[in-house]
């Protein structure tokens, strides 16, 4: 009878390899299988085989009823028939170690414990890479041997290895880390008359060894060579954990250890960025004040919480005044370019003080106080000037540089206009709308030429060469180029221009501020060549001081003198409009710019400084700068 019935328990196993529960109970035991025994999904004849231990296998066992008992392998519970696993008692278990043991090392943080059973109590946790004896317990578990003592580990977290014997060259014990103090020769033997096998530069990474009071030995690819001990500074090495920002996007469960099972200590909000470490391959640290929590890895996403970015509602307005759009958020930004008033616009509201203006793929910021939703009436918004001395300024079909020219008006002539749009001035030409440029018109009727006195001050001169290249000297370059600025604002705007030195003579800083005063200037602009002792440096600059009484007005000649020479050495770098507390544009009684024309000391940048024809186009550049400014002032 009993033997019809293992026939019949036998042939009604069936095999279902992937399933298991996450189950581990309190209370295990030790024990051996009686016959070949099927280790089931469920504790039923019928449950589906999951594999099939041979006779005498150890397993890790609880009970579940009278006729089933749980079995533990690898780290999940299944079923099998109670009355052919036999116990072994706990003093059948030595706590010594008699096994043959394997060499190893773990592949991940691990705990070892006092039974084959993730239940069973944590003796300790070895760190990853951590070197161990072990031997085969059973199909998922390992016994560890630790200070003569048998313990538990899971077998899938320690990997075998094989060790060679050191060749005699590389023997060397107690290898220590160190770091090169200064260049070092690595030698042969432990001698100054040793043949030197390489040079190391400082701050090199060594491996070495104590050899005697003076020479130490020096592993390089496996080799022993000698270098002094005096210029090789020990250093220590610390396992570190690396820990990083992540949140979860569902509330994010925190557990006291690696087990799902085990109690969940705290709950994180979804969204609610925390610090965290990878534990092993499943598993992580999450990091709250002092205390430490473990969770599944892959419930956190990487990185900090994205912010939604409000969608921007763009309004339709216009300049209720003069706009001054900057590049930045800050009044103390750089000028980018300016809106006249009327002029129509795209922007968004930031705050109550701050706008986004859109031209194209730009954006721009502006104060909102100056600007109105809607559109301007269609009637006349007043009378304009054209403002362009010793020139004409073309009128287009349409608002834009690329627009038909359907004619021309000359300067200070009078004429109405009906709006702006895109930089220009929307007026009535031969019965018909058209466009003006708007940086060429005034609210008000314009001089033949402005009154303004303009002050040009070559830097350096005499016994002071500025920065210096070769037989180029700065005083020269500045002096050249100051002259030119000074024919083109005479010749085509008819400018009052005086210089604070025509001729190779030195001026102190204060005689220049004082000379400016003298002739009695409205704008002060100081001419120089930058230099560095690094040949990478290069480009133009205009800089303007912050502690100047003009200071606001200094920013807007700056911007102004920046703008117009980049555009004219678009071959050169532009390095944009900067401050500094120089003593000629500080202490100025007028507003003040020092420009910058390039780096006499870069290989790009003295092209251009010695060239005759780069510059008069610097010239024309600063000068139009200018002039745009007088036209905005004077």
């Amino acid at each position: 009878m009993k033997k019809k019935l293992f026939t019949f328990v036998m042939s009604v196993f069936v095999v279902f390899a992937s399933i298991g529960v996450h189950q581990v109970e309190a209370a295990t035991y030790n024990g051996k299988t009686s016959v070949n025994l099927n280790v089931r999904v469920k504790p039923d004849l019928n449950g589906k085989v999951y594999t099939t231990l041979k006779k005498n296998s150890s397993v890790n066992y609880g009970n579940y009823n009278s006729s089933w008992v749980k079995v533990y392998l690898n780290g999940k519970t299944y079923y099998a028939s109670k009355r052919y696993i036999v116990p072994i008692k706990a003093s059948q278990i030595s706590t010594t170690s008699t096994v043959k043991t394997t060499k190893g090392v773990t592949t991940a943080n691990l705990n070892v414990r006092t039974s084959p059973s993730l239940s069973g109590k944590i003796y300790k946790t070895l760190k990853k890479n951590t070197k161990v004896d072990y031997a085969s317990h059973n199909s998922s578990w390992v016994k560890v041997v630790i200070s003569g003592k048998t313990y538990y580990a899971s077998k899938k977290y320690v990997k075998s290895v094989t060790t060679t014997p050191s060749s005699s060259v590389t023997s060397t014990p107690n290898v220590l880390k160190g770091i090169l103090t200064s260049n070092l020769n690595i030698r042969t033997s432990p001698s100054l008359s040793g043949k030197v096998y390489k040079t190391l530069k400082k701050n090199t990474k060594v491996d070495y060894a104590s050899y005697n009071s003076s020479w130490v030995k020096v592993i390089i690819s496996g080799k022993t060579y000698y270098a002094s001990k005096a210029y090789i500074k020990p250093v220590t090495t610390e396992v570190k954990v690396t820990k990083v920002i992540g949140y979860a996007k569902e509330p994010l469960k925190l557990y006291s250890k690696t087990d799902q099972k085990s109690t969940v200590v705290n709950t994180l909000p979804s969204k609610k960025e925390m610090t965290y470490s990878k534990y092993n391959s499943d598993w992580s640290m999450v990091y709250l004040g002092t205390k430490t929590y473990f969770t599944l890895t892959k419930w956190i996403t990487v990185g900090k919480v994205p912010v939604e970015k409000p969608v921007e509602e763009k309004i339709q307005g216009y300049a209720s005044q003069t706009l001054i759009l900057y590049n930045q958020l800050s009044s103390n930004a750089t000028i980018v370019k300016e809106l006249q008033k009327h002029e129509n616009l795209t922007y968004s509201k930031i705050d109550e003080k701050w706008i986004k203006v859109y031209i194209g793929s730009n954006v721009y910021y502006a104060e909102a106080s100056k600007v109105i939703s809607g559109k301007p009436d269609v009637d006349s918004l007043g009378v304009i000037y054209v403002n362009v001395p010793g020139d004409v300024l073309n009128v287009r079909q349409a608002a834009s540089v690329n627009s038909k020219q359907v004619g021309t008006l000359k300067h200070g002539t009078e004429i109405e206009y009906y709006g702006t749009e895109n930089g220009f001035h929307k007026i009535k030409f031969n019965g018909q709308f058209a466009y003006i440029f708007s940086a060429f018109i005034k609210t008000s009727k314009p001089v033949a030429s402005s009154n303004a006195v303009i002050i040009l001050d070559p830097g350096h001169g005499g016994r002071d060469p500025g920065a210096v290249n070769g037989s180029l000297y700065e005083k020269t370059i500045v002096l050249d180029v100051t002259k030119r600025v000074e024919a083109y604002l005479r010749s085509k705007y008819g400018y009052t221009v005086r210089m604070t030195r025509s001729t190779d003579v030195y001026l102190t800083l204060e005689q220049r501020v004082a000379a400016a005063k003298s002739l009695r200037g409205n704008l002060f602009i100081s001419m120089h060549v930058n230099a560095l002792n690094v040949s990478s440096a290069k480009g133009m600059e205009t800089y303007y001081s912050t502690r100047s009484a003009h200071s606001a007005r200094s920013r807007v000649l700056a911007s102004n003198i920046q703008n117009n020479l980049a555009s004219k050495m678009s071959g050169m770098s532009n390095r944009g409009v900067k401050t500094a507390n120089y003593h000629v544009i500080t202490y100025n009684t007028m507003p003040s710019a020092l420009v910058e024309l390039g780096f006499i000391s870069s290989p790009t940048d003295l092209t251009y400084l010695r060239s005759d024809a780069s510059r008069q186009r610097m010239a024309e550049g600063v000068a139009e700068g200018i002039a745009k400014y007088v036209q905005t002032y004077h």
